[in-house]
């Protein structure tokens, strides 16, 4: 019964993407409501542990957890959220288009979570790539095609190209693409025809562009600037399918080592230093974005920590302390975006000074105040509870190593509730306009205020989801806390993780008092190490590139020595011909292509919409090609 209500809700997903994308009208939202109810039932029972195959036309095999329950009531929940949200949000944009794309994405996050087969989760991933891209182009704003390229480059190269060698490998060992299970994958890795890190490292690139962490982060600030506030919350979901994602292989699948876990810890405390950008940007979304990035950075922080303790009761605190900050973050800052999307609605751009029309004497000042505090880790709210763990496990230890990654954490974690102190003192100064207080509608503040107190009671009151954290590592052979105290006050790390937070707070809101030049000039190394990051990362890009069209290029081409250097880019490889069969499978296609191009040029008709159109046929020929599989 409850997998024929995962398949309800999955179905009930697609018909709210067809309804939106074919009349778009608002009334799309009403099956994503249902569906996120059915959604509910199936996270709830599958902490007894659900089995079986779902969708016949499509034979996928699931196996939902206690992991992958928590994960999917936090998705249930946002879907829940976002389905009374937007139909009261004036959206700017193609409706039609982004009300299609937001339901599908949340479709294929939901695929990702439940099923245990590799090809599938693949697949998922993929359409859940395809899907977001579409809604970032639906937004029409200025730089949204820049930003959808910069996505689309990062998660196809660095992303499903990592997950598709990955199968084929997998297919190798296990033989059977059915059965390709995370299981049979477990049990056949002697037969791999390379050892289990190079398969650690492709899940590795794969996690980090979907969570957006560095060398993989640069997306981000774009993508969110682009898109409007309430659809926000569908990215969150996406970082947490990355830190799902390496948390279910280095724990559960393929055996890993305290090197790997030292890799991610350096990797987590490396994308942290985003935060630091937060003081250039007056844009609340971009600055919050930076905030974002440091987030997932600490959880990959604490989830390398929990590798290197792996075995100890410290790396159940710091695996828990990493789940927390997951799904904390996705509840905190979709109440922070959902309330920028009030200022949206009434058509001005969310900056230092628009917020005034949100923080004049209204509830939602409150309501907004305590999810960005909430971020902040400013005690007992979500990121404060987290922290304390992540912290805890850490400092318990007497590894210099994490010890060092750890106080750098700690440092940077002065600085979320500085910019915030910085965005009131700022608007304060310079922001003298009065504003009109206008009524924002009651279902977006119910919404709002909603998500923002899920989070707080969730914070403050840590047994609620206790049971459920401790059942989703139950498995992996780790001591377990009986209670909460013995969680949060297990020893004198806890006391030291306390102050230092408490230290952070007082630090952070001294710092925010000071002139933003002066922040700046303080921060300048900093920020020459975050361009250092930025340059890496754009080198990681370049590199690829050329390694395509000087390696790769000559092997499927017919391209004379001689005539290498003269091609620039992907457009100068179209003029010369293939060298394999590729040609014959996709001349067709190639055709169709090259039609609706001088179709196109004749027309003028809107590039999101063909955009769009190419997106979704894209991801039915993935579907198809599943189906023949």
């Amino acid at each position: 019964m409850s997998l024929y209500f995962l398949e309800l809700a999955l179905g009930l997903l697609f018909i709210a993407a067809l309804v939106g994308l074919f009349t778009g009208k608002r009334v799309a939202y009403a099956f994503t409501f249902l569906s996120s109810l059915a959604l509910f039932g199936v996270s709830i029972e599958g902490l007894k542990g659900l089995e079986g195959e779902i969708i016949p036309f499509l034979p996928t095999t699931v196996k939902i957890d206690s992991l992958s329950a928590l994960f999917l009531f936090v998705v249930a929940f946002t879907a829940l959220a976002l389905s009374l949200y937007v139909p009261s949000y004036e959206v700017r944009g193609n409706v039609r288009f982004l009300t299609m794309a937001t339901n599908m994405a949340l479709l294929s996050a939901v695929l990702f979570l439940v099923t245990d087969n590799l090809e599938r989760l693949t697949l998922a991933y993929e359409l859940f790539a395809v899907f977001t891209v579409v809604m970032v182009l639906a937004s029409e704003t200025r730089g949204s095609r820049k930003a959808t390229w910069r996505y689309l480059v990062l998660t196809q190269v660095f992303g499903i190209i990592p997950l598709l060698v990955v199968s084929g490998l997998a297919y190798g060992a296990v033989g059977d693409l059915h059965h390709l299970t995370f299981h049979a994958l477990h049990e056949n890795l002697g037969k791999l025809p390379v050892g289990p890190a190079f398969l650690v490292a492709l899940f590795l690139s794969a996690s980090l562009v979907r969570s957006g962490a560095f060398p993989f982060h640069v997306w981000v600030p774009r993508v969110y600037r682009s898109l409007p506030s309430p659809f926000i919350p569908v990215f969150l979901i996406g970082e947490g399918l990355g830190v799902y994602l390496l948390l279910r292989v280095a724990h559960f699948i393929i055996p890993t080592g305290e090197a790997f876990g030292y890799v991610v810890a350096f990797v987590g405390t490396v994308t942290a230093f985003a935060t630091l950008y937060s003081f250039r940007e007056i844009r609340l979304k971009r600055k919050f974005a930076y905030h974002s990035v440091m987030d997932v950075g600490i959880a990959y922080f604490a989830l390398g920590s929990s590798l290197v303790l792996k075995g100890s009761f410290l790396g159940t605190v710091a695996l828990l302390g990493a789940l927390l900050h997951v799904l904390y973050q996705i509840l905190y800052k979709s109440a922070f975006f959902f309330g920028l999307g009030a200022i949206e609605h009434y058509g001005e751009e969310p900056n230092i000074c628009s917020i005034r029309k949100l923080l004049k004497g209204h509830v939602m000042a409150f309501l907004v105040s305590l999810s960005v505090f909430s971020m902040a880790g400013v005690p007992p709210l979500s990121a404060f509870v987290s922290k304390w763990l992540i912290y805890t496990a850490s400092m318990g230890t007497t590894n210099v190593l994490l010890w060092l990654m750890v106080v750098t954490v700690a440092f940077l974690g002065i600085f979320p509730l500085a910019s915030i102190i910085q965005v009131r003192r700022v608007n304060r100064l310079l922001c003298k306009r009065e504003v009109e207080r206008e009524e924002v509608p009651f279902v977006m503040r119910a919404v709002t205020g909603a998500v923002a107190l899920v989070s707080f009671t969730v914070a403050v009151f840590p047994f609620i989801l206790l049971p459920w954290l401790t059942g989703s590592v139950e498995g992996l052979g780790y001591p377990l806390p009986e209670n909460p105290v013995e969680l949060f006050f297990g020893g004198p790390s806890s006391f030291i993780a306390l102050a230092t937070l408490i230290a952070t707070v007082y630090t952070g809101l001294r710092i925010g008092r000071m002139p933003t030049e002066r922040v700046s000039e303080l921060l300048l190394i900093f920020y020459n190490m975050g361009d250092i990051l930025r340059f890496t990362a754009d080198y990681f890009i370049s590199a690829g590139k050329d390694f395509y069209l000087k390696r790769i290029l000559p092997i499927i081409k017919v391209v004379p020595r001689h005539e290498l250097p003269l091609i620039k880019d992907y457009d100068d490889a179209l003029d010369y011909p293939i060298r394999h069969l590729d040609e014959a499978m996709f001349m067709p296609i190639i055709r169709a292509v090259g039609k609706l191009a001088q179709w196109g040029k004749s027309r003028n008709p809107d590039m999101n919409t063909l955009m769009s159109g190419f997106a979704i046929a894209m991801a039915v020929v993935i579907i198809l090609l599943g189906v023949f599989a």
